[in-house]
């Protein structure tokens, strides 16, 4: 588990792209914006597209469905043409649809008036039943026909929440290419306007909080004082500051106050993506205009970093683009920040980088990210010692810690093992059971796991210790976590330290080392703990009203538990009864068919579990005879008999 820093002065969480080198044409700037505004998942939105080239706007519109079809069934665009006979839009779209765009509206000017009338009628209807309404609209216009919905209908107006107007082709080499930005002159101004697309996001997102049921108009709300108007507000300051040629630090700070804002409305938990993506361009707004030796760039970029690294971790958009721009953006923020000036901040900023290289290796070149991910780590603690920051210095000492871990199931394990392990010792030097309990529990974990794997590595095992004594040490670590990480106050963390301490009692019963006496009795205890587990599981599932996360294969628990109770009622010296040997292989039987039904789409391990079942069938058939065998099979799902009953 990786921990993100923020700095103790900046403020809790901040979002978009780093200025890009390439300025790209003005057409495509405003194609993208109007594919952002319908991926923002919002409702009751009205987007007036503008282009008097008809095959550049079927070209568009193609485009435009296709690309949405690729995201989300909440994006999916439904494509109408106009129906000359009957052009009442509301008489054509379905309840259930997200987006709708409708195209050959101008093939209304061929029309007779009373057509033209059916149709604009209808966007009045549209403006009054909005509210009620939950779809979008994006209505495909020649200008001509913008101008006349706009004199004719301003009661459906009024309600638009975004106007793209095209130019030219947007793909081609003829696109409208925007100028560089001039020279800033020495007064701070520079000769900028305000971000259209950054208030195309900011409208929809207030029309969509402010259900405007009464109908009021958006001029009508900037002179109200409701409280989620207030983004409307910095734009409209924004917009004066333009006019009145202000200084660039001026309108900064305004867009820096306007992502505050929708920062600290951010969820927790399941923040939006939109208001993300709303946050992320004020604060690259912020960027552009500051002057880039300012103090203030190192914590701007930390900020739109992490906001980065937040949206790749919700799931939001494409992971992997969200954590490379994240990283750009810290490697940026760290050639802008002096340690021997800036010492805290330097080590925030390489905590952070650390996290965004571990989530990286998860998706491509795992070594090679692991490696930079640990780099940043060192470079972290070197500025922020146990002496004078004790609680970030543990937590970049967990974070290298687990990296240390995961470069282990790749490369050099004893080292990276042990590396892990020095990690996680020093974390605990600050994170105590008395001032950190969970975090205490946490790392306990993190170290029996360690200890785990070094009694599967044959190098530690001829090098360094016996591959039991490795694991008392697991289990060791296992059972002072479970003392803080109980089933009442976590239930998640308890079912998996209970499923890894069932793992390393396992382990430990089938060690060669091992005494006979002592092999049932761990194997017993693996027993117990592989059933904690589970038991904690069901707790999860009967009090949550979604299926719980899990850190850990369930399917493979119920295997190994299966394995267990196979193994202690086939143990001919194990002092057990026949009806507790029976028991054992009918336990045995329930775990390794749930393991075989949770594995249907992981065939490399399936099959371990499905050749388990004919063993334990032949067990009972030993046991019980023919009515045993027949009643074991009916426990078996018909997917597996075939099999099950070649090997018997």
């Amino acid at each position: 588990m990786s921990v993100i820093d923020r700095h103790p002065l900046a403020q809790d969480i901040p979002v978009n792209e780093i200025v890009s080198q390439a300025v790209p044409s003005l057409n495509q700037q405003i194609y993208l914006r109007l594919r952002m505004a319908l991926s923002l998942n919002l409702r009751r939105q009205i987007l007036m597209v503008v282009c008097d080239d008809a095959a550049l706007r079927s070209q568009l519109a193609t485009q435009l469905q296709a690309e949405l079809a690729q995201e989300t069934p909440a994006t999916s665009l439904v494509s109408l043409d106009l129906d000359l006979e009957n052009p009442d839009i509301l008489a054509h779209v379905q309840a259930g649809m997200p987006n709708y765009q409708i195209t050959g509206i101008d093939r209304l000017t061929r029309q007779p008036v009373h057509i033209q009338r059916t149709f604009l009628d209808s966007l009045s209807a549209i403006a009054l039943q909005l509210p009620k309404l939950d779809f979008n609209l994006v209505l495909w216009l020649t200008r001509p026909w913008c101008r006349s919905i706009q004199q004719t209908v301003p009661n459906f107006w009024q309600w638009h929440t975004g106007l793209f107007e095209f130019e030219g082709d947007p793909f081609g080499d003829n696109s409208v290419q925007i100028p560089p930005p001039a020279t800033a002159p020495t007064n701070g101004h520079r000769k900028l306007k305000l971000d259209n697309e950054l208030s195309d996001f900011v409208l929809a997102s207030v029309m969509q909080t402010i259900h405007l049921e009464d109908q009021a108009s958006i001029g009508d709300i900037l002179q109200t004082n409701h409280p989620n108007a207030k983004p409307l507000q910095f734009l409209q300051q924004i917009e004066d500051l333009h006019q009145q040629r202000a200084s660039a630090a001026t309108i900064a700070q305004l867009y820096r106050d306007l992502g505050d804002w929708y920062r600290d409305r951010l969820d927790p938990v399941r923040p939006s993506s939109g208001d993300l993506t709303i946050v992320i361009r004020a604060y690259e707004q912020t960027l552009k205009l500051i002057d880039m030796k300012s103090e203030q760039v190192p914590d701007l970029l930390n900020d739109i970093a992490n906001l980065y690294w937040i949206k790749a971790r919700s799931g939001e958009g494409a992971v992997e683009t969200n954590l490379e721009k994240a990283l750009k953006a810290y490697q940026f923020a760290i050639d802008r920040t002096d340690p021997a000036i800036q010492p805290q901040t330097y080590a925030m900023i390489q905590n952070n980088l650390g996290s965004v290289y571990s989530d990286l290796a998860g998706l491509r070149s795992p070594e090679e990210n692991l490696q930079h991910a640990i780099a940043a780590y060192k470079a972290s603690i070197e500025y922020r010692p146990f002496d004078t920051d004790p609680a970030r210095h543990a937590a970049t000492q967990n974070n290298l810690g687990t990296a240390y871990w995961n470069l282990a199931q790749h490369r050099m394990p004893m080292f990276n093992l042990q590396s892990a392990v020095l990690a996680y010792n020093e974390a605990l030097r600050y994170y105590t059971p008395e001032r950190e309990p969970m975090h205490y529990a946490m790392l306990q974990n993190n170290l029996g796991t360690a200890y785990w794997n070094l009694s599967r590595c044959d190098q530690a095992v001829q090098e360094l210790a016996m591959a039991e004594d490795f694991l008392h040490l697991a289990i060791g670590a296992y059972r002072v976590a479970l003392i803080y990480r109980t089933l009442e106050a976590a239930p998640s963390a308890y079912a998996a330290t209970q499923n890894n301490l069932g793992t390393a009692y396992w382990h430990l019963a089938n060690q060669d080392t091992t005494h006979y006496d002592d092999q049932a009795t761990y194997m017993l205890c693996a027993i117990d703990a592989y059933q904690e587990s589970l038991s904690a599981v069901q707790y999860l599932t009967a009090n949550l009203s979604y299926a719980p996360t899990l850190s850990f294969d369930l399917s493979a628990t119920h295997h190994h538990i299966g394995l267990a109770y196979y193994q202690m009622a086939t143990d001919q010296r194990a002092t057990l009864e026949t009806k507790e040997r029976s028991q054992f292989l009918h336990h045995a039987l329930k775990h390794q068919v749930r393991a075989a039904q949770g594995w249907q789409e992981q065939p490399d391990f399936q099959p371990s579990a499905v050749g388990q079942l004919s063993q334990i069938v032949k067990g009972i058939y030993e046991r019980e005879g023919i009515q045993g065998q027949t009643q074991a099979l009916s426990q078996i799902p018909p997917t597996f008999l075939p099999q099950v009953m070649r090997e018997l």
